[in-house]
């Protein structure tokens, strides 16, 4: 009979419950650096006295998404991270485990209105002033072989290490045998009797890359240094040379030098600094965030979002050998790392700081979102999609990547060879509404193939609506949109692209299928590139002005007298002041189709075509600009790069469309 009496009370408390709890059968948990990993982890904040609050590290966080998952939780679960600073002294691993589905996803994110970092790297404290304004501090873990690093945060703010010259380059006296793996070098500019040598790395400056190498004997007498690794070409390949991490030579302002043996790291402040109070930070992890799914077994990892979050300080160690990879730099590891991840996003973080790639999604990544992130202070690429390798498996494809709103600069800070977005043998991938900016060497790369086979998984790539500008670094800069091997359908369409270092669009070898169309490139040192041997590609509707040498160049000497350069190059204006339309050292066939497209010089000399005037280019072949034009554009105010078209322009009459830019970049 109690029972019974009570049972109205028991109902009432039942339904008072089911009221209360999320509709969507949602978890929620939270961490702060100064919660408890003993606690639930489902309250925002500690209550008082302090028995339950929220986690203290975001790996036990992840244990408890796990741990409601097996436990057969499938409604949303989310993470939120509270203010201040989230160490790591490992990555943070996602797993199959961890997945969540369409209707209960997994949220890793910010808590709202605060703006966590996730940081792996370690704060140095308790520095001592030595002599010549050099402040020291001894860390045992250095001395001991436990920790070593590369890189030096002080406020926020990338440090070198000491360098000579400390300016510009040094000029390679000369090669010696191996041609790859030594030079020669000028007095002094290398010695013997530096102390740490192998701890000194030499830094010899490409085309398009760089070699970072270890020393492995010097030779004063013979002023001859060999390296134990090489670059991939012959090191007087090169543009000049620099020397770092010599800690004899540590003088200017913002220099660090870590000597590994004695565990002893010396900084010399900038004038304003108070190392009392500085926030000085060196890497421990090589990754901050690592999403492991295994395509072999079927057990990807869906459904998960990093949002709103700020990831810095994380490394990557240069191996005994050093570094000399080709192209972009690809060997690099990354702050977020993903292989197996299915329709995951990683959405509005802050990725900076670190001395490797932003973005890395590797192998068997598919249907994902990169959206609305800025990457800045990158020691190499940012957005790394795919890889070099053709997969012969569907399931083993990286595709289908949405890459839009994000903003990337500042990067290619350590490896000048990165681009901003690689993307490799993947397709389907979208790179829309982006602003890139900074020292890279590329924009946008895409595919990974110099010749027709063996066959690329890259295609259908559309690059559109991005503002790129002011790219180029140590190196210059190749293209800011760049491709590489055949790709039917790939679309570079409504971007706009100016003040860059190398070429505003670069089809380079075996460039096959592509269409480029309704960008505007201008004040680049060049206008669009393509080699001897691309085919079928489309160029047309285009505005390209003011660029420095050349407006077009067709590049390459074809090998066995091959010139396979069967393009459409139509419509388009194409106008200078300080230079020409082509740029061209051998074309024996004129084998191209260009036509209907408007040439103007601003500075009123003759116009010419390969040093022919229109007449006699025209007769070179049926298919040479038969009806195009040379008359002033009419843009609305070319002083001020307002490249929109007066209605009495003559392009309007060869039946060039008009396109609007105002909507390139990233949108609210």
């Amino acid at each position: 009979m109690a029972l019974l009496r009570l049972l109205p009370v028991l109902l009432l408390c039942v339904l008072l419950c089911v009221a209360s709890a999320p509709a969507d059968g949602g978890l929620t948990l939270y961490v702060s650096p100064s919660g408890n990993d003993n606690w639930s982890g489902t309250l925002a904040a500690h209550d008082e006295p302090p028995t339950d609050g929220p986690f203290a590290t975001l790996l036990r966080a992840l244990d408890a998404v796990r741990e409601a998952r097996a436990s057969g939780h499938s409604g949303p679960v989310t993470v939120l991270l509270r203010r201040g600073t989230h160490s790591l002294a490992e990555p943070a691993v996602l797993t199959h485990d961890h997945s969540g589905t369409p209707e209960g996803p997994t949220l890793i994110a910010a808590y709202p209105g605060e703006h966590p970092l996730v940081s792996g790297g370690r704060r140095i404290t308790g520095w001592q002033p030595g002599e010549d304004g050099v402040w020291q501090v001894e860390l045992p873990r250095v001395r001991d072989g436990a920790w070593t690093f590369r890189q030096l945060w002080v406020n926020g703010v990338r440090r070198p290490r000491p360098r000579l010259p400390k300016t510009g380059t040094y000029a390679l006296a000369g090669g010696a045998e191996p041609a790859k793996s030594a030079f020669r070098f000028a007095p002094d500019n290398i010695r013997a009797d530096w102390a740490n040598a192998d701890d000194i790395e030499v830094v010899v400056l490409q085309h398009w890359t760089e070699a970072r190498l270890r020393i492995a004997k010097i030779d004063e007498a013979n002023r001859t240094v060999t390296f134990i690794g090489g670059s991939w070409r012959p090191l007087t390949w090169s543009t000049g040379y620099y020397v770092e991490n010599v800690g004899e030579t540590v003088s200017e302002p913002g220099e660090w030098y870590l000597d590994r043996r004695s565990g002893v790291l010396r900084y010399k402040p900038l004038p304003d600094e108070d190392m009392g109070r500085a926030e000085v930070f060196a890497p421990v992890t090589e990754q901050l965030v690592r999403i492991e799914g295994d395509e072999e077994a079927g057990t990807f990892v869906d459904y998960v979002t990093l949002r709103g979050l700020r990831l810095s300080h994380c490394a990557w160690s240069l191996p005994p050998e050093g570094l000399a990879y080709p192209q972009a730099e690809l060997p690099i590891s990354a702050a977020i790392w993903a292989r197996g991840a299915r329709h995951c996003a990683i959405e509005q973080c802050d990725i900076a700081h670190c001395d490797s790639w932003g973005i890395e999604l590797q192998r068997a990544c598919q249907d994902n979102r990169l959206i609305g992130n800025r990457l800045d202070d990158l020691g190499a690429g940012g957005m790394k999609i795919g890889e070099p390798d053709y997969r012969e498996s569907d399931a083993a494809e990286t595709c289908r990547t949405t890459i839009s709103d994000n903003v990337l600069t500042g990067g290619a800070q350590t490896y000048f060879g990165g681009p901003a977005i690689w993307i490799g043998s993947s397709g389907h991938n979208t790179v829309s509404h982006n602003e890139i900016s900074g020292p890279w060497q590329w924009a946008v790369s895409v595919g990974w193939r110099w010749s027709y086979s063996p066959p690329q998984r890259a295609r259908d790539n559309i690059i559109e609506h991005n503002h790129v500008h002011h790219i180029g670094g140590p190196l210059g800069s190749h293209s800011s949109v760049y491709t590489l091997g055949i790709q039917p359908g790939t679309v570079i369409r409504n971007n706009v692209i100016h003040h860059c270092q190398g070429y505003g669009i670069g089809l380079d070898q075996s460039s096959t299928g592509i269409l480029v169309e309704d960008n505007l490139v201008y004040r680049n040192a060049h206008g669009l590139h393509f080699n001897y041997d691309c085919l079928g590609d489309i160029i047309r509707n285009n505005i390209f002005a003011l660029n420095g040498e050349a407006q077009w160049t067709r590049y390459g000497d074809a090998p066995r007298g091959e010139d396979m350069n069967s393009n459409v190059v139509e419509h388009n204006i194409c106008c200078w002041d300080n230079g020409r339309i082509w740029v061209e050292p051998k074309w024996p066939n004129y084998r191209m189709v260009v036509d209907y497209n408007l040439y103007y010089d601003f500075s009123g000399r003759p116009v010419t075509f390969l040093g022919l005037p229109l007449g006699e280019w025209r007769a070179k072949g049926p298919w040479l600009d038969k009806h195009s034009l040379i008359d002033d554009p009419l843009f609305v105010d070319v002083e001020n790069d307002d490249y929109r078209l007066r209605e009495d322009s003559p392009a309007r009459s060869l039946g060039f469309r008009e396109f609007s830019v105002t909507d390139v970049g990233p949108r609210q």
